[in-house]
Parts: C-alpha cells; structure tokens; sequence
C-alpha cells in the first residue's frame, strides 16, 4: 500500500512540475513579445521642402520600460523629482544601436529634472525634438564627424547621436550651470558672478538670471551615457568666456555644430554668435545647425536672425534660414487630425575658410 501510495504521489508530483514549467515557458514567451512592442504616446512629424514625407520625418514619444527597483536613486533624484521619458527613431542610419531597438527603431531614454534643478534645460523643448528628427532625417552629415551641442538641456539631440554607434565619430553636449563648490573652487569666476549679479549681463544688482544647478550637468551627463559611451562627453561651457570657448575649440575641434532653442535673453545675442565664430575659426568647424520657435515669446531671436541675414558672422559664413514645421499629436485620441502644428526656424551655416 506504501509502495502504491508513494507511485501516486511522485506521478502528481511530475504532473505539478510538468505544469509549472509549461507555465513558466509561457511567461517567458509573452515577455519577450512584450519587450518587442512600445506604446506610442505622441507622433512628431516635421515637413520643409527638403524634408522627405517618409516615416524617416516622424518621431514617437513612447512609454519609457519601468524602472528596476534595484537600481539606487542618484544624487539627481535624491535632491529633486525627475521624470523619465523616451523617444523612437528611425534607424535611418542603419547603426547597431547603444539604446534599445525595436522592430529597427532605436529607442534613446532621457532623464528629465526640476526647474529647480535645471531651470530652462530641465525639460525636452519642442526644438530639441524637431532638430533631433532633423538629424535622423540625414539633414546634415553626421557620418565620422565630431559634433558640438550648444545649450543642450536635457540634450535628447546629443543623446540621439551618441546611441547611433559607429555613424558619428563623437558628439559634446555643452550647457552652462551654477560650478560644484569643492575645497578647491573657493573663487567664483567673473562670469559666475556677473550672472548672479544682472540679468542684463552689466554689472548691476538688477535681478539674477536664471542658472542650473550644478547637478544639472550630472543628469546631462547621465542622459548621453557619459560614464559607459565612448562617443558622448558633457563640458560646462559659458559663452561669455571668450578663453573656455577658445579651449574648448582648439581642444575638440568640432565639424559640426547643433543647437536648439538658444536666445532666451538678449544678453546672450552677441556671445551665441561669437561662440560660433570661434568653434568655426579657431576649432574648424564647417557647419552649423540650429533650431528656434517662432511665435513662442522669445524676445531675443528677432535680433539673433537680422544680425544673421545682415552678416555680422563675416564674409566667410553662407547663412540659409527658413522655417519648417511640425505637427504633435497624441496617439490616445479618435481625432483623425494631423494635430496641433507649430512653426520653427530652421538655421543653416556653412564655413568656407579662406
């Protein structure tokens, strides 16, 4: 009777194991399905007259994959609330890809901070979105190039860029933040205290213009992957220190650079277009691409573009301007609309030393 009752026992005791491991096997299958599909949020499309009406001109922000609860907070998201979001690519470079791929689109995760934390830089802007699908869509060359960001923010072009492995020879997301006080930065700079002293950029006691944190280059630094990526690299850069510009030109030597959304202030005019001078002249860049909002409030582009169109750069720079647009729609509505659709200021340059 032992005998019987142990044979009964081992056989519901297969059958249990047979069962749990099917179980397991279709767990795993559905997973793995899952893993391969994202949930589109919005659709970006940008058109221009130079811009294909492909699937190459459109961009999603998707349902970033959920964070893994063993992963400890960083400094960033001890101090301030962080949101994190996530954007697909067209594989139009056809890159083995750093970042994710799904179904050959490459999806680049960013970090977004507080406007504590990263004041105007603590968000993705439009711009950054449009001039991200600018460089996907192969509107300027990028191939074994070196590339310079201005006033990168949370830096989704200069994250795009650093995730297309083995098609750029490497990119700097440069932005401007309050520096780290350590035993050995005592001294504040002229500029640092210029800043905190005039929003004008006058050495007057009128206002403070509006700094990140120094944290915020941290999380600039975590979005491109800084530590493990070999292609990004992040610098404070100031665009009133003449010298830091000259070193970071003569340093990098940039081909290319890109920038998004960068006269806020008209204190900052004269020195976006003297640092791009000089990345040209001293670091031998050859061309530039730069995005800007129209219609958005920014009291300092009008002055930006006629010193542009009147050739203030000098005779050497060819200037090209004209404005593209871009439609935003949210995938979770039965609208059968193209969106909303915003117009941006597409900014071209080109070097021709002599």
């Amino acid at each position: 009777m032992n005998t019987i009752y142990s044979s009964a026992i081992l056989s519901l005791l297969f059958v249990v194991i047979i069962q749990y491991q099917s179980i397991v096997v279709a767990f795993s299958s559905t997973t793995s399905s899952a893993s391969d599909t994202v949930t589109i949020i919005r659709s970006y499309t940008i058109f221009g007259n130079d811009i294909g009406d492909d699937k190459n001109n459109i961009i999603h922000s998707v349902r970033p994959k959920s964070t893994d609860a063993n992963v400890e907070e960083d400094e960033i998201e001890m101090y301030y609330p962080t949101t994190k979001r996530a954007f697909m690519f067209p594989n139009t470079h056809n890159t083995n890809a750093n970042e994710i791929m799904i179904n050959n689109n490459m999806i680049v995760n960013i970090r977004e901070t507080s406007f504590g934390c990263g004041k105007l830089g603590s968000s993705v802007w439009p711009s950054a979105i449009v001039l991200s699908c600018l460089l996907a869509n192969d509107s300027i060359d990028i191939k074994d190039k070196k590339i310079i960001e201005l006033g990168s923010g949370c830096g989704l072009p200069s994250t795009y860029l650093a995730s297309t492995n083995g098609v750029i020879q490497s990119i700097l997301a440069t932005d401007y933040w309050e520096e780290e006080v350590t035993a050995d930065s005592t001294q504040e700079s002229s500029t640092d205290a210029l800043y905190r002293n005039s929003a004008l950029g006058q050495t007057t006691n009128s206002g403070d213009r509006l700094m990140a944190k120094s944290l915020f280059g941290r999380n600039l630094a975590y979005n491109i992957g800084a530590d493990e990526n070999q292609l990004g690299s992040v610098k404070r850069l100031d665009w009133h220190d003449e010298m830091g510009i000259f070193k970071v030109a003569t340093d990098y030597k940039p081909d290319v650079i890109i920038g998004s959304d960068l006269v806020y202030y008209p204190m900052d005019t004269l020195p976006l277009l003297q640092t791009i001078e000089m990345l040209c002249k001293a670091g031998g860049a050859k061309e530039a691409l730069l995005t800007f909002p129209l219609n958005d409030g920014r009291e300092a582009l009008p002055d930006f573009r006629e010193r542009l169109e009147s050739g203030e750069l000098g005779d050497e720079f060819e200037v090209i301007i004209d404005e593209i647009e871009m439609t935003d729609k949210w995938n979770d509505t039965d609208d059968d609309s193209e969106g909303d659709r915003h117009t941006f200021l597409r900014v071209r340059i080109h070097y021709n030393a002599r």
